[in-house]
């Protein structure tokens, strides 16, 4: 596979790992990840911001080439 493929790929779960950490860490709600016995929440926010790093990089990779 090409880096037009896993540059934004990596990207985006970088970022999403990032986000998520940050939440963990400093404590804010929605970045957190929460797992017990009886439910899961999952924040949307770090994923949303993932995809749209992902789309922007690619994006400016496919610009770069051409």
């Amino acid at each position: 596979m090409n880096k037009s493929f896993w540059i934004p790929l990596m990207a985006s779960f970088g970022t999403m790992i990032f986000l998520y950490i940050i939440g963990f860490i400093a404590d804010i709600d929605f970045l957190k990840l929460k797992i017990s016995l009886s439910n899961t929440e999952i924040a949307l926010l770090p994923i949303v911001v993932g995809m749209l790093v992902g789309f922007i990089s690619e994006r400016i990779i496919k610009l770069k080439t051409q």
